[in-house]
């Protein structure tokens, strides 16, 4: 089933649409919510997702699958739930560039433009960075992981993530001025 047969699905059957939009994606979604609400919290995880899936249904009509697919745009809602329960809480949100990675913000056709311009430079810089580097933005910036967790998983000192976090975003600072990135 492609992409906009999914949708369509979503419109006209929600029950059917969303049980296949779970059946696909409600694995990728919850390893989302997890990663960024972290396993303490099962009941929020299951809310988040609960309430992400009905933005899905009730958003659908914004999907333009020449924008991304289906799968990037229902785990960037989960993604999007995960830091506005992070925000209730008061905990700390890190984003690189939340209002470049967001592409649910409501911009004019210049500032979607620069949007997109700006999200394939960063995507560019950090796909050209060596590992670890590439996975410790990843997992920090994306996913939202603590130090502590990046550092065990990799097996390496939380200083060790923190420097390298902190040399990284001066080198992907460096490297997006040259290439052009539009600031606003």
């Amino acid at each position: 089933m492609t992409d906009e047969e999914l949708s369509k699905q979503i419109q006209c059957s929600p029950e059917q649409g969303l049980s296949k939009v779970i059946a696909l994606y409600g694995g990728i979604c919850k390893a989302v919510l997890n990663r960024i609400i972290g396993p303490a919290y099962p009941q929020d995880i299951e809310e988040c997702l609960m309430t992400a899936y009905y933005k899905v249904w009730r958003g659908i009509g914004k999907f333009d699958p020449h924008r991304g697919t289906l799968k990037a745009w229902i785990v960037q809602i989960a993604r999007n739930q995960a830091l506005d329960w992070l925000r209730r809480k008061g905990e700390e949100i890190i984003p690189l560039e939340e209002d470049i990675l967001d592409p649910n913000l409501d911009l004019s056709l210049e500032d979607e433009t620069v949007r997109h311009i700006n999200t394939e430079l960063v995507q560019q810089s950090i796909d050209g960075m060596d590992e670890p580097d590439r996975t410790i933005f990843i997992r920090r910036y994306y996913y939202l992981e603590r130090v502590k967790t990046i550092a065990d998983y990799l097996q390496i000192s939380e200083k060790a993530v923190e420097h390298r976090l902190s040399r990284g975003r001066k080198r992907l600072k460096i490297q997006l001025l040259e290439r052009g990135v539009i600031l606003p």
